[in-house]
Parts: structure tokens; C-alpha cells; sequence
């Protein structure tokens, strides 16, 4: 049942029943601001348009199923305003059930978690923020013994009172949020489902706690965003409804300076639609741009099925953004498990293959609320797991980068990541980076970013002024004797401009976008690095 609000076009539809759903199909439509009524004056008699989700421009139009074809979905899409169209369908969870289970796995030591543990077992960066994954499956159970230390709360609002209290535009949004129906139920104990709470133990199950298992981060805080509605149809609207609190609760993060919101790193999907295109799920497909430029990185669990997913199709594994990294299956013995394959739209794998992890907690079990489960579904996490254990770690460096150029640091992130996998010869021509997960080594990256940018002060060069305009002149104190060339590089690594013109100690700065920089000088006796800002031109 959708959320009623005052900005309906035609009128609200309370409910569905399952005839009424049999006899139509749903159609999700983004349009720009105050452009609504470029839809509702053009689309055909027969059909119900009401709105989903005003700020962000999202409605819904429920058509006769007949009716439906590729031709109605061209004709919705070149209304004026109209930004993007899809038909709604089912999303599934992408686990496997048929696959056996084992008693006990080791895919924590396979990715070298323990490893990383010796230094930092997560939760809590350098500067003293909480870090948050946001789970967006069907839920996490409450009352497990081994989530409830890690769950997260929104603190800033009183659950139950029926008030937006840290008007963030959800009520009662203590515990997460539920996208499927638009509330704050994000669990309920007579779920039949355990696929959240099974992804949720691998990613942040409390460590060190003498319960259960340890997931990859002990104390991480595990936001549920619940996907599927408790009553009706598993459509892709629960998921871009998830995603969107996901965005809005970082951005306010970050707009209140930790005040309000959640410090989400990452956002795991362990959902998808087997054979789809991202012609067909535009909304969906761009909002991993949008928590991408929020700084937030998600991890997507690609097909269970043996398919090349650029020729069969599946979303997300299709989505294409520089901000997601898609996850494809292995197990501890680095044996490759059939699942979704792709040297373009698959990224690494991980061992979800046997993965021991939390069930409901009235699962009776022979070891209690606990079992081995396989799948795509528990390598994706992972994924994210290790994404929210770097920010732990991470230098201060990183955090004035991701303050100022969110997208520069997730785009960081993602790069240490896939530049650190264990190469695996089964994986080759299945996924890009042709390899599996390895938390430490992705570590070492992250220490020879951090190294590069924060020189002993004998490599330290003062720049003056700083800030400064494009094409100034800037003053470069410090320089190395018999310096070579001098070259500028964003923050992520990328060279921007090579071979800048310097005369002395001075430095010419190319034309650029606004934002943070590396400036490099290199000579016969080293590298010298300094942060610059570049500030737009002059009026």
C-alpha cells in the first residue's frame, strides 16, 4: 500500500487486490520538477497515474496489461519532462536454495579478514563517525542476538510517535526504512524470508562478543532498508525507494556535518531481475550515479545463473557507474561457482560459496540462529563489509577528500579495492579484474595513497596562494633541486595536466574545474607532492 500525499494527479489507489493486479501492469515514470502535468495531460484514458515520491519526481501509471508494449513506453518517454520511463517488474533475492550446505566454511581467512583484524576490526573512523552499511533486502531480524549490538538507530528521531522528527521526510524512521511499502516496518518476526539477516551477519555480525560468528566488521552499524512490500507484488519500486532514503540520509549527513543522517559507505543489493536491461530499468540504473557523487559505494550481487550477463541480461549487473562494484561467486578453495559472468559487467568475486552466517532468530538449528548459506547473495556483502572496514582505517587525508569531492574518494575506494583482488585462474574472462577478494591487500593500497599524499616533511612543499584560479601563477616553495617535470592529478590518482609550465618556483595552473588537486614535482631525487585547491575564475 502506497504512502497517500497531497500531490496525487488523477487519485490514489488505497490497494491492490490480486485480480486487480493480474489485470494491470505498472509503469514507473521520473519527470522533472513541477512537470507533472506534462503526464497527466497526455496520457491515454484507461490508465491510473498517482505520485510515488514528489521531491524526486517519481510516479507511477498502472495500465491495462494488455495494452502494454515497447510503442506505449516510447510514447510515455518523449512527453516533454519526461526523464525516464520503465515498466515495474519482479525483483528476486538472489540466493540459491538448492545449493548444499556446509557446516563450517573459511571464507573470512580466504579473504584475509583476520589479517586486517590484527589493526582494526571497523566501526568507527579517524575522525569519530559511525560508519553505516545500508542493507537493501527484505529486512533483518531485531531480536538476533549477534545484530542487535550493531544495529543501526536513527537517533535523531523518536520511534512510534507518528512525527518527522529530524524531518528528514520519513516518520518514525528509527530503525531504517521500508521502501516496499513506504513505512518504517523494516522487519516483523513473522517474516518467512532470512535473506537480509543472512547478508547482514557476513557484513557487521558482532565480533568479539563470546556469541556466534564475527562478520567482517565487529562493531559496523547495519541499516535494513526492506525492498519487498509485505503485502503485494516484489517490484523494482521497494528498490529505487530504498536506494533513495540510502542518498537522503547520507546528503543530510553531510549537509548538518554529522549532525543528522547516517555516515553510509556502502549500500549492499543482494536483489536483482534476472535478465534485464538497463534500457528498461533507467530510474534504477542512475540512482547508483547519485549515491556514487554522495560518496557511497555499492556492491551488487550479480546472477545465480551460469550466464554471460552482457548477452542474457540482469540488473544491476548491467548498470553502468563508476561508483558500483558487481560480485560475482566463489568458494574458499577459490573454485569458481556458476553464477553471472562478464569480463565487462562483473567485477571481482568473493566466497559466498558455503558462507556460515546468522539466521531468524528462531531458527533451530543444530548450532542455534546459525547455518551455511550459498549464493551471490553472500559474496556481494563482502564487498561492501570490506568498503566500511577500509573507512576505518583510512587516513584523515581520505576524509577531507571525501567532505569536499565525495565522488573523487568513492571512486578511491572502489580502485583499492579491485586493484587488490587475489587473480585467480578460474575467474579469467569471467570478471574484469580477473580475480577474488582480498581485504589486506587492499589495505596496502589504501597505506600507498595515503603515503603519497601525506610526505614526511622533508618532501613537503608549500603553494602560495592556495587557494588559487585557474591560470594563475602560484609560487611552489620547497622544490627539489634538478626538478623535471611538473604535472597536476586529481585526488583519485588521475593525471589531469602533464608537463606544467615552472620558471624558478613558480608554476603556471592549467584551466580546471573547481575542486581539490594534487600538484607532483618530480627530479633525479624524488617526488614531492601538496594538496591545492583550484577555485573557479575570477569574475
Amino acid at each position: 500500500m502506497f504512502r497517500q500525499n497531497a500531490y496525487f494527479l488523477l487519485f490514489f489507489l488505497a490497494g491492490f487486490n490480486a485480480k486487480l493486479q493480474a489485470q494491470f501492469s505498472r509503469v514507473l515514470v521520473k519527470v522533472e520538477p513541477k512537470m507533472a502535468h506534462a503526464i497527466s495531460a497526455r496520457i491515454p484514458s484507461g490508465t491510473i497515474l498517482h505520485c510515488l515520491d514528489s521531491g524526486f519526481g517519481l510516479y507511477q501509471i498502472q495500465v491495462p496489461a494488455e495494452r502494454i508494449s515497447q510503442e506505449f513506453l516510447r510514447t510515455l518517454n518523449s512527453i516533454t519532462g519526461v526523464q525516464a520511463v520503465q515498466q515495474s517488474r519482479t525483483v528476486t533475492r538472489r540466493n540459491n536454495p538448492n545449493d548444499p550446505l556446509f557446516a563450517a566454511q573459511n571464507y573470512l581467512n580466504t579473504i584475509h579478514a583476520p589479517q586486517f583484524w590484527a589493526r582494526n576490526t571497523g566501526g568507527v573512523n579517524r575522525r569519530g563517525d559511525t560508519l553505516v552499511v545500508a542493507l537493501i533486502d527484505d529486512g533483518m531480524d531485531t531480536m538476533h542476538p549477534d545484530l542487535r549490538p550493531n544495529m543501526w538507530f536513527n537517533r535523531n528521531e523518536i520511534s512510534w510517535n507518528g512525527i518527522d522528527d529530524d524531518a528528514n521526510g520519513y516518520v518514525d524512521d528509527y530503525r531504517g526504512w521500508n521502501g516496499g511499502d513506504s513505512n518504517n516496518r523494516t522487519f516483523t518476526t513473522q517474516s518467512l524470508y532470512a535473506h537480509g539477516t543472512e547478508v547482514a551477519g557476513i557484513v557487521g555480525a558482532a565480533g568479539n562478543n563470546a556469541k556466534g560468528i564475527s562478520g567482517i566488521n565487529w562493531q559496523v552499524k547495519l541499516m535494513p532498508l526492506l525492498c519487498y512490500p509485505l503485502n503485494g507484488v516484489d517490484g523494482d519500486l521497494g528498490v529505487i525507494r530504498s536506494m533513495l532514503y540510502a542518498l537522503r540520509m547520507k546528503q543530510l549527513y553531510m549537509k548538518t556535518g554529522g549532525q543528522k543522517g547516517a555516515c553510509i559507505m556502502a549500500v549492499n543489493m543482494s536483489v536483482g531481475i534476472d535478465g534485464a536491461f538497463p534500457n528498461e530499468e533507467p530510474i534504477w540504473c542512475s540512482m547508483y550515479d547519485s549515491l556514487g557523487n554522495a560518496g557511497i559505494i555499492s556492491s551488487l550481487a550479480t546472477t545465480n545463473s551460469n550466464v554471460d550477463v552482457g548477452v542474457a541480461g540482469d540488473i544491476p549487473s548491467l548498470c553502468p557507474s563508476p561508483f558500483t562494484i558487481v560480485v560475482n561467486n566463489t568458494d574458499a578453495s577459490d573454485n569458481r561457482i556458476n553464477s553471472g559472468f562478464s569480463s565487462e559487467h562483473v567485477d571481482m568475486a568473493a566466497p559466498g560459496q558455503g558462507a556460515y552466517t546468522t539466521q531468524l532468530s528462531t531458527y533451530s538449528g543444530p548450532n542455534g540462529p546459525y547455518a551455511s548459506v550459498s549464493g551471490t547473495s553472500f559474496a556481494a556483502p563482502q564487498v561492501g563489509a570490506a568498503v566500511a572496514l577500509l573507512c576505518a582505517e583510512v587516513c584523515d587525508s581520505f576524509w577531507t577528500l571525501h567532505k569536499n569531492l565525495p565522488d573523487s574518494a568513492a571512486r578511491l575506494l572502489r580502485g583499492w579495492i579491485l586493484r587488490s583482488v587475489d587473480v585467480i585462474p578460474a575467474l579469467s574472462g569471467k570478471c574484469a579484474s580477473s580475480g577474488r577478494l582480498n581485504i589486506e591487500k587492499a589495505r596496502t593500497e589504501m597505506n600507498l595513497w595515503c603515503t603519497a599524499v601525506n610526505q614526511n616533511l622533508k618532501n613537503q612543499i608549500v603553494i602560495y596562494p592556495n587557494p588559487a584560479a585557474p591560470g594563475q601563477v602560484v609560487i611552489w616553495n620547497g622544490i627539489m633541486p634538478g626538478l623535471a617535470t611538473v604535472s597536476l592529478h586529481s585526488m583519485d590518482g588521475r593525471q589531469v595536466a602533464a608537463s606544467l609550465t615552472s620558471e624558478g618556483n613558480t608554476i603556471s595552473l592549467p584551466y580546471v574545474s573547481p575542486g581539490f588537486y594534487l600538484l607532483q614535482g618530480k627530479s633525479a631525487t624524488g617526488v614531492v607532492r601538496t594538496r591545492i585547491f583550484i577555485s573557479e575564475l575570477p569574475r
